[in-house]
């Protein structure tokens, strides 16, 4: 009853496409998977890697195993990110502390 005496009541009663995007990527995602069948993907996949020879699975590792690649990544990202760690923390208890500023 209000809805009708609002000025913008029409406006709203007006059923418009109730589908939500959830439904539409999942419809979406149905249609490129039909188009695409698991098969080919796993063929594709096994004839990536045996391009790659023994050498690429050295540098980027097998399917299971790292490769030197990302061990020295991971290495690096890990040393980095103590060096900062360790600067925030000298630089903070150093502060609170007052060590720096003691010194004659």
């Amino acid at each position: 009853m209000v809805q009708g005496r609002s000025p913008v009541g029409m406006k709203y009663d007006a059923r418009l496409n109730r589908e939500s995007a959830y439904e539409i990527l999942i419809r979406r995602t149905e249609s490129i998977g039909a188009t695409e069948t698991g098969a080919t993907r796993n063929k594709a996949k096994t004839e990536e890697e045996k391009g790659r020879g023994v050498m690429g699975d050295l540098l980027w590792g097998a399917s299971r195993r790292q490769g030197l690649v990302e061990t020295m990544a991971k290495q690096a990202v890990r040393t980095v990110g103590n060096q900062i760690g360790r600067q925030i923390l000298r630089g903070v208890l150093g502060g609170i502390l007052g060590m720096g500023s003691r010194r004659k």
